[in-house]
């Protein structure tokens, strides 16, 4: 996709949404880049669920053929996700867009990753890993890992940014929540973009504001937005819109898109392999 996009004179973005999400955004700037968490070593990604991610959807008719689309099926057309031939699982559907947000705030990519899993709890009619656990090498000695489980919804989905000063949760792609390193739980103090309205949202330099009042955040939700702003995937589409009519540089792309999915690719090749894999980082 990258190669055809170069060729043919084409605008390519690739859609990881957290980050155009304003919350994003001010946690990197008013924390991550600020230096309030001191040196990141370790970050956990969790995206946890308790059911088997089929899709159940009935054929539009009773002859219908899904072959002229490349499926055999018609199961296989509406969960493709759950087949090799046509996904890498939960580590890219859902890994890959908490690697990249990491190697975003971390600045840089994987070098190598180990892994486990497998199909523990859904087997029937499946292919791809319903729990995976993986760890990633980041340079200078800092490590990510990303766990995906299908058998127990408790912890939802998160990053955790561990650093020498403090701590930064991003929870549900809607808060953004920094405890100061020994400080315990209660000094947690919520980062909310700054400025009132949508216009602080489409706003190109997002700040963070911190306040001790309450844990949540104004911030839109990924999917619907909030009456303060417009969702991160609408302003997703507007700023790839505006790279298409006037050149405006693009958030992701495909080179920086091509080192998260370089690493969910190698760790479930580490899961089938039971080997460390190595990462081609250029």
């Amino acid at each position: 996709m990258r190669d055809a996009a170069v060729r043919n004179d084409r605008v390519l973005e690739i859609g990881y949404q957290r980050n155009h999400n304003p919350m994003y955004q001010a946690a990197y700037e008013g924390i991550v880049k600020a230096g309030l968490l001191g040196d990141i070593h370790h970050v956990r990604l969790a995206w946890h669920r308790n059911g088997s991610w089929r899709r159940k959807a009935q054929p539009p008719s009773a002859d219908f053929d899904p072959s002229p689309w490349g499926y055999p099926t018609f199961d296989h057309l509406i969960n493709w996700r759950l087949f090799w031939k046509y996904s890498q699982g939960l580590m890219a559907e859902l890994g890959s867009h908490q690697v990249n947000a990491a190697n975003w705030f971390l600045g840089s990519a994987p070098e190598a990753v180990i892994a486990s899993g497998g199909l523990y709890r859904f087997p029937e009619n499946r292919e791809v890993f319903d729990h995976v656990y993986a760890t990633f090498e980041y340079p200078g000695g800092r490590t990510a890992i990303f766990s995906s489980i299908e058998s127990n919804a408790f912890d939802d989905y998160y990053e955790m940014y561990m650093g020498t000063k403090g701590t930064l949760i991003m929870l549900h792609e809607r808060d953004a929540l920094f405890f100061e390193e020994g400080g315990g739980r209660q000094t947690g103090i919520e980062v909310t973009p700054a400025g009132q309205g949508a216009a602080a949202y489409s706003s190109e330099t997002m700040a963070a504001n911190t306040n001790q009042a309450g844990m949540r955040s104004a911030a839109p939700s990924a999917a619907g937005g909030s009456a303060a702003g417009p969702s991160p995937t609408r302003l997703q589409m507007r700023r790839f819109c505006a790279a298409i009519r006037v050149g405006t540089p693009l958030v992701v792309g495909p080179d920086k898109a091509m080192d998260s999915a370089r690493a969910c690719i190698g760790a479930n090749e580490a899961i089938k392999t039971g080997t460390r894999v190595v990462l081609r980082t250029t």
